[in-house]
């Protein structure tokens, strides 16, 4: 159905001439706007909501959008523009689009918009026509687009549907078709929109009244279309000159050898497929059936042995593959390689229905084939077929294959082969061929297909680490390469089950009675199992026809097709097949002569019957059909169904009884007529008149009594042969149905067979995935192991379950963990992964997480720097990792527990000192959480705190409250809780307790050995760092705002450091911010670090997600200098008398320790400096 239009030229087009894309009209009188079946059930893959809202947001590409569509809809508010309709988007637009037709993620939205410019431009609608090859580069791009991105492909489509449809500029929509007609050759739409783009096209083909070349291009795009959508896309871009001869109409060629170095030259287009080609070259031979044949690609193979000579290797093509893909291929592989590879045509397969073949071309091209197969060693033959064969050949100006000929010394051969080729002297060449190709068929290995393996498992030690297969109707053969050498063969009926991957094939057969399951290396696996299931259905076809002509009783055999000479063993069959029909036609004669005779005596007893000669041919005939009913074997009636068998057992006894009566009543009958005779002799002559009316009229009784018995008699041997005919067929029936019940059976058998198998090896697979999986992990751990040796900052990630508020939103989780170590997420249209030194997810309790992470307790207190922090968005978590709640404790208090349960182990070792200090870092300011406990309740203003490191690169804080000499756990944790309720928290709307500055929780332990008074000075430090936050998500104002200004601004600090330590620059900007001067010592300096990155993980915060993932993927490649902070007792009998000496020196007690001091530079932090 087409639909004619008609336009005023107010709605902003403006009037173009229809003889050029981009000049003037004067009407629009040719547009053409087909109508789309089926488009509503298309209608969520569209975009019409995004371009009802451009439409409404104005401007005046928008205002002349669709300006050649239908009425659009009324809008639902007044004073608004009208609503398009889906029909309306498929319809020709000059102007660019706003957004894609169909829904695509946004980066292939974006190629989707530039993909219609450049229609737009091939079609040239502004008037701006392409040269010949810019629009063939053109064309190519769009067809880029589409082969290596699928989503895009039916974008292409619904884009050159609508510049088609309502297009009123002819020569701006034959360009359009052009690419139509391009893109249907090269790739067809997906299933979803087939149906709707083959519908319109078609109806295009065929609409009288459209343009002559647009419908010739539509009528071309229907017919590659099909084939396309057969076939499937084309694996390689084709080149400009390709799409030049497409678009011209013009055929590129190829040149197909055959194995005796002839060729033919096939044409071929962009969609030409293997099939077509092999049925274009059998018209070209005049084969017509070439249903075995196919077409392979030569290419040089390996050799089989060091210093053996290089074969070609045949690798066979899939029917549905593209011939310009394979020249490609060839073109790409020369430029590689530098080899060449060329087309073969040949047999794929030879199978049993061949040997009835008499065309003289398909039986040349057989023996062309056997021959090659044979010269190249394929077939290792007894001496008598070795001393035919070069007979046959040399009638065929061929030659010996050398394996053979080396075999038996020369004069032996000279001898042989001479009075052989004598013998042949009155062959011709076509008998030379058929009987070349009979001796082939007679070795059990003939017409085989040949695969170069490779062992992969052998059971029983059979076969060498290398061999070639051979596929033929009689089962798989073995053979050792070189020397060529048969080995072994499998019947048909020996193998139980096979099947292939990409790599390998295997065969489950029998072996000397038992079943083993042999599995060899090759690329061809899918070949060998097609051939072996051909040859199998093959067998069953036969087994099925030979039962159903039996069923049908039995066809003349010599009729058969094909009138060839197939051997004495066939001949004597067929012999023997004739000489049982010919007796067959004779006892069938002798049964119509018997018929006969019996109608004649009929005859005679009717005329004879003053002395019932015909009661007793009533009598013969009745004891020959009971000697028929008494040689009646019924023994044979158990082959068949058993109810059918007793009904017609039940008849037959019938029948017998009713002529048995009949016998009974004749038999009386006659016994009467005899007395009637008597008494009428008897009678006398008075009554002799009278006595002969009344015997005459009795026997006249008689005569038509009898008569009827005998036509009776007749109607019941009618119903006997009748049965005897059921009984025979109801026995086929039951010889059939247990042929097919054995078929179920063994098909069955195969199919338990290999669920058995396929279900043991998916077990197998599942196992071994398992150890996989569990190896990749302890390696990763092992490996990380050595990274922490090396002093690599640990990384772990950890996964916040979803909040109800969250649910309550829609938002849903967007994150996934493949195994502990991995995190991975969807960005943006692709998958992404991450991989840590742990990651823990939403349900991982709190004790799970301290448990990897408690080993650093024990290096704080064996002397080692110790930093602990967690980085993440706002409301991610952080704080509930460092510290927790009263019912699920943090890492803090837990870490607390853990380092007292030390102390009270080593307690007998060394003595313990522990002090404990608190900031907070708020707004760039410094604070001393704990400065109250010197002061009293009332808060006062806190002097400058400076921010230093220790030779020993410990970064320290001078004049910040020290909590010493902390004795117990739960006085620590009271400490640590005090300064916690002075930590500054504000509820924003991504986080109701949102921490809105750092904190950093240092616990010093200083440890003295008891036997060598050695002093190690252990820091163990807890910083829980404020969330980052996008001010639009959290609603951040005011006060808070300037927070979230400077938290984003410390935390971009720490990112700078960061890059700075992964890139390995000389410059550390550790001075740019105060919290990276805090943290100088734990990120690139001489602590242990164990950075904790929280993450949401739901779909709304993916973009924080990703950037926190990021940030700690960078962190995970530092490394600090790790050392121990430990003094023997001659350095602290030095440090005592250096303090000595600064004490003679005045200095205050409170800046002893502040003289040695040094400032932090902007340089990796370690001990040496």
């Amino acid at each position: 159905m087409t639909v004619e239009m008609e336009h005023s030229g107010e709605n902003g087009f403006g009037h173009r001439d229809p003889t050029t894309p981009g000049s003037k009209m004067s009407g629009f009188s040719d547009m053409r706007s087909p109508v789309l079946e089926g488009l509503d059930s298309h209608s969520e893959k569209f975009q019409l909501e995004a371009f009802n809202r451009a439409r409404q947001s104005g401007g005046p590409k928008m205002g002349r959008f669709l300006s050649f569509g239908r009425s659009p809809k009324p809008a639902d508010t007044p004073g608004t523009p009208e609503n398009l309709q889906l029909d309306d988007l498929l319809l020709f637009s000059e102007d660019s689009l706003p957004v894609s037709l169909l829904k695509h993620n946004p980066d292939n939205q974006g190629r989707a918009v530039k993909m219609f410019q450049s229609v737009l431009q091939y079609m040239g609608v502004h008037g701006e026509m392409l040269g010949a090859m810019a629009a063939l580069e053109l064309a190519q791009k769009l067809l880029h687009q589409g082969l290596k991105r699928v989503e895009l492909r039916d974008e292409l489509y619904m884009q050159l549907v609508k510049q088609t449809r309502g297009n009123p500029n002819p020569a701006a929509r034959t360009k359009a078709w052009q690419l139509f007609y391009l893109t249907a050759a090269t790739m067809p739409p997906s299933k979803d929109f087939m149906g709707l783009v083959s519908e319109y096209v078609h109806t295009c083909a065929h609409d009288a009244e459209e343009l002559p070349e647009v419908r010739d291009l539509a009528t071309k795009t229907w017919q590659a279309m099909k084939r396309t959508a057969k076939a499937g896309q084309r694996r390689t871009l084709p080149d400009m000159q390709e799409i030049d001869a497409l678009f011209k109409g013009a055929k590129q060629n190829a040149v197909v050898y055959f194995l005796d170095e002839t060729f033919e030259e096939l044409s071929y287009d962009a969609s030409t497929t293997v099939m077509e080609a092999v049925e274009q070259l059998a018209g070209q031979i005049k084969l017509e059936n070439y249903q075995t044949f196919s077409l392979f690609a030569v290419q040089k193979g390996k050799a089989l042995e060091p210093g053996m000579p290089v074969t070609d290797e045949h690798v066979l093509m899939d029917d549905n593959r593209f011939i310009a893909d394979i020249m490609y291929d060839f073109k790409q592989q020369k430029a590689k390689e530098g080899s060449t590879s060329k087309l073969l045509f040949k047999k794929r397969m030879f199978r049993e229905t061949d040997e009835t073949v008499t065309e003289p071309q398909f039986v040349n091209l057989s023996y062309i084939q056997a021959q090659h197969d044979y010269l190249q060693g394929q077939y290792p033959v007894d001496r008598e077929g070795a001393a035919q064969k070069p007979c046959l050949e040399g009638a065929l100006k061929k030659y010996m294959v050398k394996q053979i000929l080396t075999s038996r010394p020369r004069q032996e051969w000279m001898a042989d082969v001479s009075s052989r080729y004598r013998a042949l002297s009155q062959f011709s060449k076509d008998d030379a061929r058929i009987q070349y190709l009979r001796i082939i068929r007679s070795l059990p290995y003939g017409n085989s297909i040949f695969f170069t393996v490779k062992r992969i498992e052998d059971p029983i030690g059979l076969l060498p680490p290398k061999l070639i297969l051979g596929i033929n109707k009689r089962g798989v053969h073995f053979f050792r390469p070189v020397p060529k050498e048969y080995l072994h063969s499998a019947e048909l009926r020996d193998i139980m089950q096979f099947g292939s991957s990409s790599q390998a094939v295997f065969f489950k057969m029998r072996v000397a009675g038992v079943l083993h399951i042999f599995q060899f290396e090759t690329k061809q696996g899918e070949d060998i199992c097609m051939a072996l299931q051909t040859h199998i259905n093959d067998i069953m076809m036969k087994r099925y026809s030979k039962a159903k002509a039996a069923q049908d009783g039995g066809a003349d055999i010599s009729t058969a097709p094909g009138g060839g000479d197939f051997g004495p063993k066939y001949q004597a069959h067929v012999g023997e097949l004739q000489r049982q029909l010919d007796e067959a036609r004779a006892m069938l004669d002798a049964k119509d002569q018997h018929l006969a005779e019996l109608a004649e005596e009929r005859q005679a007893m009717a005329d004879e019957l003053s002395v019932l000669k015909g009661m007793g041919g009533a009598g013969v005939a009745a004891g020959a059909a009971a000697a028929e009913l008494a040689a009646l074997d019924l023994s044979g009636a158990a082959g068949g169904d058993e109810k059918a068998m007793k009904a017609i057992e039940q008849r037959i006894s019938a029948v017998l009884a009713e002529k048995s009566a009949m016998e009974s009543k004749l038999a009386r009958l006659e016994a009467a007529h005899r007395q009637e005779m008597e008494a009428f002799r008897a009678a006398g002559g008075a009554a002799a008149a009278g006595g002969a009316v009344v015997a005459l009229e009795a026997v006249r009784e008689k005569e038509a009594k009898i008569n009827e018995l005998i036509e009776e008699l007749g109607n019941k041997e009618l119903l006997l042969s009748e049965a005897k005919q059921e009984l025979e067929s109801t026995k086929g029936a039951r010889k059939e149905l247990q042929e097919l019940r054995e078929m179920k059976e063994d098909v069955e058998r195969r199919e338990k067979a290999q669920a058995e198998v396929i279900s043991q090896q998916a077990k197998r697979l599942e196992e071994l995935d398992a150890l996989y999986r569990d190896e990749a992990i302890m390696r990763k751990k092992i490996f990380n192991q050595m990274e922490d040796m090396k002093g690599k900052i640990r990384v772990y990630c950890r996964v916040r379950p979803i909040l109800q508020m969250e649910k309550d939103r829609g938002q849903t989780e967007a994150v996934m963990i493949p195994d502990e170590l991995t995190i991975g997420l969807n960005w943006k249209g692709t998958k992404k992964e991450w991989s840590f030194d742990s990651v823990f997810g939403a349900t991982t309790h709190q004790d799970k997480v301290f448990e990897d992470t408690k080993h650093l307790i024990q290096s704080a207190v064996d002397g080692y720097n110790v930093c602990i922090f967690a980085y993440g968005q706002t409301g991610s978590g952080k704080t509930f990792t460092i510290y927790g709640n009263e019912k699920l404790p943090g890492l803090t208090p837990r870490g607390v527990t853990e380092l007292y349960a030390v102390m009270d182990r080593d307690s007998g070792k060394a003595s313990f000192r522990i002090s404990c200090f608190m900031l907070e870092l708020y707004c760039d300011d410094l604070t001393d959480l704990l400065a109250e406990h010197k002061k009293g309740d009332k808060l006062y203003k806190q002097p400058r705190l400076e921010i230093k490191k220790d030779p020993k690169g410990v970064v320290t804080v001078p004049g910040a409250t020290i909590v010493d000499n902390i004795s117990s756990p739960r006085e620590l944790m009271d400490v640590i809780e005090a300064g916690l309720a002075r930590r500054r928290v504000s509820s924003t709307q991504m986080n109701r307790e949102s921490s809105r500055s750092h904190l950093i929780i240092t616990i010093c332990i200083e440890s003295t050995n008891l036997q060598t008074q050695n002093v190690a000075r252990g820091k163990l430090s807890f910083v829980d760092l404020a969330g980052s936050e996008r001010v639009k998500k959290s609603g951040s104002v005011g006060e808070q705002l300037k927070e979230a200004q400077a938290i984003n601004k410390s935390l971009s600090a720490l990112g700078n450091v960061i890059s700075a330590l992964a890139t390995e620059q000389g410059h550390v900007p550790y001075r740019d911010h105060k919290l990276t001067m805090l943290m100088s010592d734990s990120i690139g300096g001489t602590a242990k670090t164990l950075m904790f990155v929280n993450v949401s993980p739901v779909d709304a915060n993916l973009d924080e997600t990703q950037n926190s993932l990021q940030y700690a993927q960078r962190v995970s490649t530092i490394r600090n200098d790790v050392s121990k902070n430990e003094n023997s007792a001659d350095v602290l009998r030095l440090k005592r008398q250096v303090d000595y000496w600064k004490e003679q020196a005045g200095l205050p007690p409170h800046k002893r320790d502040y003289v040695d001091l040094e400032e932090i530079a902007d340089q990796k932090q370690n001990g040496d400096q």
